[in-house]
């Protein structure tokens, strides 16, 4: 399978798409947040009196990228890396714009409500989100480690 978004050109301009998406089932507050730092595209939002944020790693899609994209004998792994990560960065909105566009359909068509379709980045009292609560050491609710697949 290719890798989705490998061909995106539209990259952070998807932005203003998620927030008029959001807006759309009753977001407010949205926001973005490019953390260079941490690695990540950061969007976040009010919805049904719930504080969500939802984290996605330009790292990742690189690494698929490179794992899809083998390098050809001319060119200079410096200049693939780079290509890897300029398509990286665009591909992340991309698949952000479509997932937030995903949940808010199924939202729309009374198939989840906001709680549902944004579960694993709801904020917790404490903080943290549920994804965190459910998967770090800590977790209250801890999941099992999740069976290694053999495709």
């Amino acid at each position: 399978m290719t890798l989705p978004y490998a061909s995106s050109k539209s990259g952070q301009s998807r932005e203003n798409e998620i927030r008029k998406t959001l807006r759309s089932v009753g977001a407010t507050a949205v926001g973005f947040m490019v953390d260079e730092d941490r690695d990540l595209v950061i969007c976040q939002f009010r919805l049904a009196g719930r504080e969500v944020t939802i984290p996605i790693s330009p790292s990742a899609y690189e690494n698929a990228w490179l794992a899809q994209n083998k390098r050809g004998p001319k060119t200079k792994p410096k200049a693939h890396q780079e290509r890897a990560r300029a398509q990286a960065e665009i591909a992340v909105w991309g698949v952000l714009a479509d997932w937030v566009k995903t949940q808010a359909t199924m939202m729309t068509c009374g198939l989840m409500d906001a709680d549902t379709a944004f579960l694993a980045h709801v904020h917790l009292p404490d903080g943290r989100r549920v994804h965190e609560a459910i998967t770090g050491p800590n977790g209250a609710l801890q999941l099992p480690k999740p069976e290694k697949r053999d495709d």
